[in-house]
């Protein structure tokens, strides 16, 4: 480090006008910023379940459906209210990129043998024709409207190739407008709106927050304002940097990489921390600049060089997954981190080396919490104790953990957005409904098959059954539904030529959305499905044959709790395996490389624990935080380590060498553990649900793991009996 230091100082000019232009660069490609909402792109390319999915989507032409829940404290079927629910399904069709619209209302009705369409004029002359028919003949009328007829529902069905972002705009704009009816929206581009609204506030406000919280706690230990801003350069810049490489690299952000910036602010400024609360203390010791600086990096340089690569390793264990978000992320973050690694070691020092000083250095008052750290290390019965108790709680609750994915996990439980789909689901079946495919390879000539249509029908209501499941539609049931409207008779018709006749009543482009040369799709509505409800329908399609497939976005999100579940198992056990194999050939001792990785044993235990406790359960953001504490919770462990070796170089004893390193490495480290905690609660106010659990995790992650650091490891060290180290010459 020596050399290291001498090259910075002698370089100081050049290394900053080297980063100044990069930091040009990094600012130019904002113009190329994206994000991404898609929950398709979650996966990564190949995952047989999403191919089926668009498979099945492409070959029936299926756009995505965005449903209309309309509410009234009178009854919809209301002269008035019927009025205005034809009026919004009309200006609903002019939008472009719409394909159909279904609603409670039908085209046309039968009276008597006569057919009228509904209009408004209709309505304004027979509404109570309408109403009966509604009633009492109508066979969609359980699937759009509620049993007490105050709630109904309408589904518009996008163009396959339709701009959603464009149509969901304008059916926002007509939500605005209606005086009369109450109407919220629900569907999976409502999802993505909403997140993307939601993900503009995060970026642009949650970080600058975030810098605020952490500088706040640094000026608390640095007592210097100069110093306290010094401290977050690296991390500020390594965060403009990493975009620069994102967006440079053409990626896009989504809503689990969208809080990239927070980890790398929060956990890129500790090396910062570390640098320049060392380089205060020295500054009453070494007045040359030069040799402040060389002193200062032989203290901290491998420590921070250490940490920057554990912290990186913890991250980039979640390359290891089949889960895309958390794989950029693994990759964001540890650029990141490195990035803020570099810079606290080249750019921080060199800056550091040229800018003016105060002529006192600030006077750190040793804090109470390092004082009581000092006490309670004496202690060591109670600490092994505190710490075992956490640990077998922990072990009690773990085999309770379950992974659970759904679109709605990211939003608060009070959301809008959350009601909405909570009401859609109560009165109507989930409003992300299932396909399945029935196996029809005569194509729609197996319709005018008597003996099939009566199995697929029994098929359907046997499907029915399943918890889950609310209710099976095809093609055979609007024919039999049709089939009552015209003659009264509650059953499939027998005769071909009459099967006919009534699939000519439906339209010829909805017809198509339904059958295929091999095939004819099947709308599985939803009610509180659950991962092992989807197990069941898979094994239900392995005992029937006449059923192919059915997918739909509940299935991918039980696909994505597989795959969160077996990330998790990969990624911690790759960041562990990483991080031990690092230590063990920086330190070089076996025995410092086990100690370092005690205090992350413990931390893992609790957030899986505090995770099953607190019914967070694994999903998409939680599975990552065991990983990323691996990575972040040993740079305590590595810097207590480096510091009692430092220490011990110098002549010290065992006991001497523990005191001299908890005295000079408990400040920085509890104002980091404390700083990125609190940092990170900037999540709290984040509009989606998982980043609020982020933010809880980590904070059990960073005070067990620092207390863990600084309190047991000790025992350790100040137990062995050895003889102190020569100092080297």
């Amino acid at each position: 480090m020596e050399r290291i230091g001498k090259f910075i100082y002698s370089k100081s000019r050049l290394i900053i006008v080297l980063v100044a232009i990069l930091n040009i660069v990094a600012l130019a490609s904002f113009f190329r910023f994206e994000l991404d909402t898609d929950f398709l792109s979650l996966f990564t390319e190949g995952n047989p379940k999403t191919e089926e999915y668009d498979r099945l989507n492409e070959k029936y032409q299926i756009g995505e459906a965005i449903s209309f829940l309309i509410e009234h404290d009178n009854s919809l079927l209301d002269e008035e209210n019927l009025q205005s629910v034809l009026r919004l399904q009309e200006d609903i069709e002019e939008i472009d990129g719409v394909y159909q619209v279904k609603s409670f209302i039908p085209s046309e009705i039968s009276v008597r043998g006569h057919i009228f369409q509904v209009t408004e004029e209709f309505i304004a002359h027979h509404s109570d024709l309408l109403e009966d028919f509604i009633e009492d003949k109508y066979f969609l009328t359980e699937q759009f409207l509620s049993y007490d007829r105050s709630k109904g529902t309408l589904i518009a069905t996008l163009e396959l190739d339709a701009s959603a972002g464009d149509v969901v705009e304008s059916l926002e704009e007509i939500v605005q407008n209606e005086e009369r009816l109450t109407l919220s929206l629900a569907g999976n581009e409502i999802i993505k709106d909403t997140l993307w609204n939601y993900l503009i506030r995060i970026i642009f406000i949650l970080p600058p927050c975030a810098i605020i919280l952490v500088l706040l706690v640094f000026s608390l230990v640095l007592r210097n304002r100069k110093f306290t801003i010094m401290a977050m350069i690296p991390a500020g810049l390594a965060v403009l940097w990493t975009f620069g490489t994102i967006f440079w690299s053409g990626q896009e952000l989504n809503l689990v990489t969208v809080i990239s910036p927070i980890f790398i602010l929060v956990m890129g400024a500790a090396d910062g921390l570390h640098y320049t609360s060392h380089f205060i203390d020295n500054m009453s010791k070494y007045s040359d600049r030069r040799q402040l600086t060389v002193e200062t990096l032989r203290f901290v340089g491998m420590p921070i060089f250490l940490t920057t690569i554990t912290t990186m390793a913890g991250f980039a264990s979640l390359t290891w997954t089949g889960v895309l978000p958390m794989r950029q992320m693994g990759i964001f973050v540890s650029l990141g981190i490195g990035y803020a690694g570099v810079l606290s070691l080249f750019f921080l020092p060199a800056v550091l080396s040229r800018i003016k000083l105060p002529p006192e250095p600030p006077q750190a008052q040793e804090s109470h919490l390092t004082r009581l750290i000092l006490a309670a290390s004496r202690h060591r019965a109670p600490i092994v104790s505190g710490f075992l108790a956490i640990v077998v709680i922990s072990a009690f609750y773990i085999p309770r953990l379950e992974a659970v994915s759904d679109q709605l996990m990211f939003f608060k439980e009070g959301s809008q957005i959350r009601q909405t789909f909570d009401k859609v689901e109560k009165y109507f079946g989930g409003a992300l409904p299932l396909t399945a495919e029935i196996v029809a390879d005569r194509g729609i000539d197996t319709l005018r098959d008597y003996d099939f249509a009566e199995e697929i029908l029994d098929t359907e209501r046997e499907l029915e059954r399943l918890p889950g499941v609310q209710s099976a539609v095809s093609l055979f049931d609007m024919i039999r539904g049709i089939n009552e409207m015209v003659t009264g008779r509650d059953d499939y018709p027998e005769s071909p030529r009459f099967i006919q006749r009534l699939l000519m009543q439906i339209d010829d482009e909805d017809l198509e959305t339904w059958v295929s040369d091999d095939g004819l799709r099947m709308m599985i509505r939803t009610e509180d499905l659950g991962s092992v409800d989807i197990d069941r329908l898979e094994d239900f399609v392995a005992e029937h044959p006449d059923i192919r497939v059915i997918s739909g976005m509940p299935v991918l999100f039980n696909e994505m709790n597989r795959l969160v579940v077996q990330s998790q198992i990969r990624s911690l056990g790759l960041a562990l395996a990483l991080i031990f194999i690092m230590l063990l050939v920086t330190i070089r001792k076996l025995r410092a490389a086990l100690v370092a990785l005690v205090p992350i044993v413990i931390t893992i235990t609790a957030i899986l624990g505090m995770l099953s406790i607190s019914k967070f359960h694994l999903n998409i953001m939680t599975a990552n935080m065991s990983a990323i504490s691996v990575g972040v919770g040993v740079d305590y462990s590595i810097h207590l380590i480096s510091g009692i070796y430092y220490f011990r170089k110098q002549g010290m004893g065992k006991g001497e060498s523990v005191n001299s390193a908890l005295s000079s490495v408990s400040r920085p480290v509890l104002a980091n553990a404390f700083g990125l905690a609190i940092g990170l609660s900037i999540l709290f106010f984040s509009p989606l649900r998982i980043h609020m659990q982020v933010a809880s995790l980590m904070w059990v992650a960073m005070v067990i793991s620092s207390m863990a650091a600084l309190l047991l490891i000790p025992i350790f060290y100040a137990r062995r009996n050895e003889y102190p180290e020569k100092t080297d010459s």
